[in-house]
């Protein structure tokens, strides 16, 4: 707040609604309380979705905003193109990766379908730890998997940003009508 001594927290301070923001907001207004004003939020990376069907989730810039200070990329993957999603009959939807042609780092994330929510939460890590699209591709992540997904996407706009990486979560994929 403006005045010194009083500290907020959840939904008056007027950041996102959700209950990890709320936490968050919460033990930086207790800490400052006891400790005094020595703790900020920052810059927090905040994963929203719905548990909705199908869900939606996203984190970081859309791309419209990512745009209006950065020269971006995007790449997608469909779901009706995933082995996971194949298997499980879920295969509406897609994710969606915008990231920084100069920088090659991944400003945001955007998911419709099944699991939404849950590959968001590896996109904030992600997000939030500044790493390249060439750096979440070369994770070798369990096949198959929603969360693998993310790393083929990641792989899909390494390709795009005319990067090298000497593993892809693609080839997993295109192996596996050979079966």
């Amino acid at each position: 707040t403006s005045t010194p001594h009083i500290f907020a927290a959840g939904d008056i301070t007027g950041r996102q609604m959700l209950v990890p923001q709320a936490i968050q907001d919460g033990f930086v207004a207790a800490t400052n309380a006891v400790q005094g004003p020595t703790m900020t939020i920052g810059d927090p990376v905040s994963p929203i979705g719905s548990f909705t069907d199908p869900e939606y989730a996203q984190v970081g810039l859309t791309e419209a905003k990512a745009r209006e200070t950065q020269d971006v990329v995007t790449a997608v993957i469909r779901f009706d193109s995933t082995t996971r999603t194949i298997i499980d009959g879920r295969k509406l939807g897609f994710c969606k990766l915008i990231a920084d042609r100069m920088t090659c780092r991944m400003l945001g994330c955007h998911v419709v379908g099944e699991r939404a929510v849950e590959i968001t939460q590896v996109a904030a890590i992600a997000i939030a730890a500044k790493m390249r699209v060439d750096d979440l591709a070369r994770i070798p992540l369990s096949f198959p998997t929603y969360a693998g997904i993310l790393a083929r996407v990641a792989a899909s706009a390494a390709r795009e940003l005319n990067l090298k990486v000497s593993w892809q979560a693609h080839q997993v994929e295109s192996t596996r009508h050979q079966f």
